[in-house]
């Protein structure tokens, strides 16, 4: 048997749904004659006897009623096809996944993600907490779509936006007496207990190259991996901390006050995606957050100075 092809398949159903081989033409927009031609070559084809010609149109045998079962059946298929691609056209449909630090993904990205979720509820997120070091190659390798981390990064993929950038912030129990300063400078940090972030992570290595360069002694009390953790570790009393400004913690945490720090080190927050073609759902996550960033929702909630 020949091949079946789709027009041959449109006209049979056409002619089936409409019993009539010039309304069917009409219906498809091509000429009688072309119509009778596909029917008869799939009247060929398929090797059974399709239709019989009595006055007012065309009466389709039984076989053909067994044959329009299946093709309703495959077209049942095509059309979900069909719908499942406009819904992804109209970004409402598909898959986006993000690599982010694990601190933005547990407190910058939750309620924007959510955000977006109920936007596009037909498209599926998926947030994963990844190291500063493998967002790049996450990204690159199409593990995947975009990534979200404090710059600069050791390899970074072709596209990198800014989303966000803003100071350190110097977090210290209340009552401390720094407090009543509008602004710590490094040197008054000497002899302070200190709550940091693990030794040989980027942003430790540039708080210490700060006190290094001024040769200001501070007391290394506690490590922790966290900004959570830095928060709680300062409410409890022990010592201060120099923190992310894109910390909610900061301000949502009782016995803790946070002061601008001199001299300023930044935190920026980047977007990363690849040069390759992205999906149409990754393209409306991307054109969500660029907004989100741009129109301050994304960052109200940690009270970034202006």
């Amino acid at each position: 048997m020949e091949k079946l092809n789709i027009r041959q398949i449109e006209a049979f159903r056409a002619v089936m749904t409409y019993g009539s081989m010039k309304k069917a033409a009409e219906v498809l927009g091509i000429s009688q004659p072309a119509m009778s031609r596909l029917i008869a070559s799939l009247t060929e084809t398929v090797g059974f006897a399709l239709f019989t010609r009595e006055q007012g149109g065309v009466v389709p045998t039984d076989d053909a009623v067994d044959f329009m079962r299946e093709v309703e059946r495959v077209f049942a298929g095509t059309d979900e096809l069909r719908r499942r691609a406009d819904a992804i056209r109209r970004k409402e449909a598909g898959t986006v996944r993000i690599a982010a630090m694990s601190h933005y993904a547990n407190d910058l990205l939750p309620e924007l993600v959510a955000r977006f979720s109920l936007k596009h509820p037909n498209i599926r997120v998926i947030l994963e907490a990844r190291s500063r070091i493998e967002i790049g190659s996450y990204v690159r390798l199409g593990l995947a779509d975009l990534g979200v981390t404090s710059l600069p990064i050791p390899s970074e993929p072709a596209v990198v936006t800014r989303l966000a950038v803003a100071p350190v912030v110097l977090l210290m129990p209340a009552g401390h007496p720094l407090s009543a300063m509008e602004r710590v400078p490094a040197e008054a940090l000497e002899g302070e207990r200190f709550v940091s972030f693990e030794s040989r992570t980027p942003f430790r290595t540039e708080v210490d190259a700060v006190f290094d360069e001024r040769s200001i002694r501070r007391t290394l009390a506690i490590e922790t991996a966290a900004p959570e953790g830095i928060v709680r570790l300062v409410a409890a009393g022990a010592g201060v901390g120099l923190i992310s400004p894109f910390t909610a913690d900061i301000h949502e945490t009782p016995g803790v006050v946070s002061r601008p720090f001199d001299p300023a080190i930044a935190v920026e927050v980047g977007l990363l995606t690849d040069d390759r073609s992205l999906s149409t759902a990754a393209t409306a996550m991307i054109d969500f957050l660029k907004q989100a960033f741009e129109d301050g929702t994304a960052t109200a909630r940690y009270r970034l100075p202006g």
